[in-house]
């Protein structure tokens, strides 16, 4: 029995919900497998919608859910194969972190670029399936009450994996659970059901590690003991060694001894500055397993804020970590985002210390930052800098191979405090090989003119164009040509489905519509992370807002309570503007509970008013499979359109998606015209 001749509405939240679920499972677990995919984590996020879109074009054509068990086969099998590959790419204009073989045995060499492309093309293989099932029983209803049960299960499969995420439950669970959905409710021949139920049990196989793991709503965090004390990967490379203090054989001797020393650089300059005192009250940002936190110990501190946004990667600290720093009494811990703690907290502090921040992961599927862009930038710094008591000292540890990288980080500091900065190279490369010190009040950094001069005019990170890692404002020629390898493939199988599927017009409003409102989402994403934190709640509350307010949306154009579709579009211009003129440091200044409400109108209405016009033009329509296709490759196009960001900034993105309207507007005028 196919999907299509399934009867109740609820079918169609099943299955985008089972759609929504099997996609941030990919998201999630391909990245942190394949160690460089994680740079291209919207590269799932593109393959989803574009495999759903093909596979609603082809609603028609025969059967393609045999598409679902190769998929989640091919899947694992890169994954299984992926996970011992050391990727390399060009790194002439983006620092890459590559992957440490460690963890999977013995490495093997692949290109970036074939890796990436060979994973978009397995991992959009099974949402075909799920694609022409979803649109197959749209089509049985009207376009409306169909597409309000498709966001409802997109909004239950949204909250539904969130839990999960929350109840560190691992991601290939839902490959399993998606076949023996598929095989319960739409199959009834017991060999298809066999066949469906058995395809995702190879995830099990991720069941069993090598060493101890676990998934936190951030990364695969897997750790090991060893010679120096703990050791933490995540998403498969090595991210930080808890040392064992407490050892008292000579080589750990040595290695406490060099590591307090290279830590204590921002410590020894507070003392030369206040007369050998040591910092009284000390911050440390990303706090991790407790190295910076120890070291703040053994330097007599008498309170340390320990701020890290990973709950496991902090649990392991405090049980794991052999000195139990998070144990001392002067120690008080703090579950959240560093950039939304310096922008929130009242406290004063007297040395601050920003640890290996590197995060190894990316915001969100939809948008190309990482979790510590933010933090890294000068109004971060600038942040951090109101939150130094007189005299007070930043620190910061970094790891950089990279000359331009040197100039950015410094001239970011120096952006934040003057001359009031001094960069510090270290012979080591173990953890960080880079210190960067600034101090409030007082230039205690003279005679280091050639420092200032090759290293402090570099172009600072900011919070409009937050790419920390991009040596300058461009689109790096990496993902120029994964955006145009992507596009040709998508363009060669629209062109085979035009004559496979000939309908009239090109539905290109629905296409706009789809690139407009990803970016649109994405912008939005980065923003309310930039005001309430880049916290895994922040994201869950963004995307389940999206899709609420969509579904309202569509709700009152069901109920014939919406407003006309030429005051929509007008709505949505206007709304888009406002964004982009918003200066959004006014935001700051209020309370959070306010801001909330400015952020939902601010934000809520240009995806209330593209909710409405899809609706509106969605339900004219006398098929559902080939405009809501379109409209899912749009979005899709959408997610390789971002990559503008990092030539024109964040804030920039809101012009290109007015333009993106103003198009669609357009494409939808001429098609009235010629139906």
């Amino acid at each position: 029995m196919s999907p299509s001749s399934a009867a109740p509405p609820l079918r169609i939240a099943l299955l985008s919900g089972m759609i929504l679920v099997l996609e941030l499972a990919f998201i999630r677990q391909v990245p942190a497998e394949v160690r460089a995919i994680s740079y291209f984590t919207n590269l799932m996020f593109t393959a989803g919608f574009s495999g759903m879109g093909l596979g609603c074009i082809l609603q028609r054509q025969r059967s393609l859910a045999p598409a679902l068990p190769l998929g989640l086969l091919l899947v694992f099998g890169f994954i299984l194969l992926g996970r011992g590959i050391v990727i390399h790419a060009d790194a002439a204009h983006v620092h890459y972190f590559l992957q440490y073989p460690e963890l999977q045995g013995r490495a093997r060499e692949l290109a970036l670029f074939p890796a990436a492309a060979a994973v978009f093309v397995f991992a959009a293989i099974p949402f075909v399936a799920l694609g022409q099932a979803l649109a197959r029983a749209m089509d049985e209803h009207s376009r409306l009450v169909a597409y309000g049960w498709d966001l409802a299960g997109s909004l239950a499969g949204t909250l539904v994996f969130a839990a999960s995420s929350g109840l560190q439950l691992p991601p290939w669970i839902w490959p399993i659970a998606v076949g023996f959905a598929w095989a319960l409710v739409f199959e009834r021949a017991v060999l298809r059901r066999a066949l469906f139920a058995l395809a995702g049990l190879p995830f099990l196989y991720f069941a069993f590690s090598a060493q101890e793991s676990a998934w936190s709503p951030y990364y695969y965090v897997q750790h090991e003991k060893s010679a120096e004390g703990l050791r933490v990967y995540v998403n498969s490379s090595f991210h930080q060694l808890a040392i064992d203090w407490s050892d008292d054989s000579p080589e750990a001797r040595g290695l406490q001894k060099v590591m307090l020393k290279r830590f204590g650089v921002p410590y020894d300059v507070y003392r030369d500055m206040h007369d050998g005192r040591a910092p009284r009250k000390v911050l440390v940002l990303g706090a991790g397993t407790g190295n910076d936190v120890q070291v703040a110990l053994l330097n007599q501190a008498e309170e340390v804020v320990a701020v890290e946004i990973d709950p496991v990667i902090l649990s392991l600290g405090r049980e794991r970590n052999p000195a139990r720093p998070y144990a001392d009494p002067r120690v008080r811990a703090v579950v959240d985002d560093a950039r939304h703690f310096l922008r929130t907290s009242g406290e004063r502090f007297d040395l601050i210390v920003f640890g290996t921040l590197d995060s190894q992961v990316l915001l969100s599927s939809s948008a190309n930052l990482r979790l510590e862009n933010y933090v890294y930038t000068r109004e971060a710094l600038a942040d951090a800098r109101n939150l130094l008591a007189d005299r007070g000292v930043v620190g910061l540890y970094y790891s950089v191979f990279q000359p331009w990288l040197y100039e950015r980080i410094f001239a970011t500091v120096r952006q934040a405090f003057g001359d009031q900065s001094m960069l510090i190279f270290d012979r080591e490369s173990f953890l960080f090989n880079t210190v960067i010190v600034a101090t409030k009040g007082e230039n205690t950094f003279t005679g280091h003119s050639e420092i200032l001069a090759r290293y402090g005019h570099g172009l600072p990170a900011s919070d409009d164009w937050p790419f920390v890692y991009l040596e300058r404002p461009t689109i790096a020629p990496v993902y120029l040509k994964l955006a145009a390898v992507v596009a040709g493939v998508m363009l060669l199988a629209f062109a085979l489905l035009r004559r496979l599927h000939p309908v009239r017009g090109m539905h290109a409003e629905f296409l706009l519509l789809g690139v407009g409102f990803t970016l649109v989402e994405s912008s939005s994403i980065v923003r309310l992370a930039l005001l309430f934190g880049s916290t895994w709640t922040v994201n869950v509350v963004v995307f389940a807002s999206v899709l609420l307010t969509v579904f309202l949306a569509n709700l009152s154009v069901l109920r014939k309570i919406a407003p006309p579709l030429g005051l929509a579009w007008a709505g949505l211009f206007a709304s888009i503007a406002l964004n982009y003129a918003f200066p959004l440091p006014l935001l700051f200044e209020l309370g959070a509970g306010a801001r909330a409400l400015a952020c939902a109108g601010l934000i809520g209405l240009p995806v209330y008013c593209a909710g409405i016009c899809f609706s509106r033009l969605f339900e004219r329509q006398p098929v559902t499979g080939y405009p809501l296709g379109i409209n899912l490759i749009g979005a899709m196009g959408g997610g390789l359109l971002e990559y503008a960001s990092m030539a024109i900034g964040m804030r920039g993105i809101w012009l290109v998606a007015l333009a993106i309207y103003g198009l669609a507007l357009a494409a939808s005028r001429l098609s009235a015209r010629r139906a």
